[in-house]
């Protein structure tokens, strides 16, 4: 949330004013009428769909995003229906020259950021989810 002058974490923004409905409860609600409308018709409880949901994290906001998560109780969803994965961080770039940023309290530390969304597929593929979403 800082590029958007945001201090919290951007899965927390409010989506609207009026009722000041968070991005990350918008998502679970989308997620929870797709996952119904997919399961119109269907009887067998076993054969029923349940669309997960992964929430890539940083060490800046994963256990924001966790508390976020269970003082909503899940936004109505199974905690197990949600997936956290969390990513690293890598050295920052300070230019286009791609220069490492130092630290500004120590000269000889590098200053790292997370990773972004360049690290999606190997924490997918490193937590399991892929595979376990494929089978």
């Amino acid at each position: 949330g800082e590029r958007l002058g945001y201090g919290g974490i951007k899965v927390a923004l409010p989506i609207e004013t009026t009722t000041m409905t968070c991005y990350l409860e918008y998502y679970c609600q989308c997620i929870l009428a797709l996952q119904t409308k997919a399961n119109e018709g269907v009887s067998d409880e076993k054969k029923k769909v349940q669309l997960p949901l992964a929430i890539m994290t940083s060490g800046d906001t994963h256990e924001k995003t966790v508390a976020l998560l269970k003082q909503n109780e899940y936004f109505g969803m199974p905690e197990a229906q949600i997936s956290i994965v969390k990513q690293d961080k890598v050295p920052a770039l300070s230019n286009n020259d791609a220069a490492f940023a130092l630290d500004q309290k120590d000269p000889f530390k590098l200053q790292t950021k997370p990773h972004g969304h360049g690290d999606v597929h190997l924490l997918l593929f490193q937590s399991g989810l892929a595979e376990k979403w494929a089978s």
